[in-house]
């Protein structure tokens, strides 16, 4: 047991540790264009935009690079494919990062059974870069539009919707809870959350 809780942290962590340079290159530009621009809320002029956007970008980025490094870390480079296009789509469905953890521990353990079935040489040859990626990414998008896309999207609304009912009462109260996500599990899932919530809030929580 205590073998396979580590086996699913290591995965984990080789796609958090891939994904923080996006997070932080975009989470520093964000930071820095609602600093430049004066107030909270999204920056005006062409400039602050630009960089705002840019920002944007790398969070938007982070999504697919955590499934796919966390499918790439169980089943190596096939299961690249299967993993990004799958958190990619995940978070099309609102299911964000959540969505991308789980989809990336999917499509490596599907594209690890892929690997397992026995194939002639001339087919072995192309499995890597071909019939793998192409099979795995069909079952795992599959799922995440048709299965478990909306699901893990609404428990993920259900928990924004929660720090926002919070967000009229008390802003001392929000800002403790929003700390101790954050300190919870240190760049998981919970922490997560906050760091997003408070990014897309900037423009109506402050000021």
């Amino acid at each position: 047991m205590k073998t396979n809780i580590a086996e699913l942290k290591r995965h984990l962590l080789t796609g958090t540790s891939h994904m923080l340079p996006f997070v932080v290159a975009g989470g520093v530009l964000l930071a820095l264009s609602v600093m430049l621009g004066g107030k909270g809320a999204v920056p005006e002029g062409v400039f602050l935009e630009g960089i705002w956007d840019m920002g944007i970008a790398g969070f938007t980025l982070f999504v697919p690079v955590l499934g796919g490094y966390i499918a790439y870390s169980i089943a190596d480079r096939p299961a690249l494919a299967p993993g990004m296009i799958g958190a990619y789509l995940a978070n099309q469905v609102q299911a964000g990062f959540l969505g991308a953890i789980v989809v990336g521990f999917i499509a490596g353990y599907v594209v690890l059974q892929l690997k397992r079935i026995p194939l002639s040489n001339k087919l072995k040859a192309l499995s890597t870069y071909f019939i793998i990626p192409i099979g795995g990414t069909f079952i795992v998008s599959a799922l995440v539009v048709w299965v478990i896309g909306q699901p893990i999207a609404s428990f993920m609304l259900f928990m924004n919707e929660g720090l926002q009912s919070m967000a009229g009462a008390s802003k001392a109260v929000l800002g403790a809870i929003l700390g101790g996500m954050t300190a919870f599990d240190m760049g998981g899932p919970i922490n997560k959350v906050a760091t997003l919530f408070a990014q897309t809030q900037v423009g109506t929580q402050l000021g």
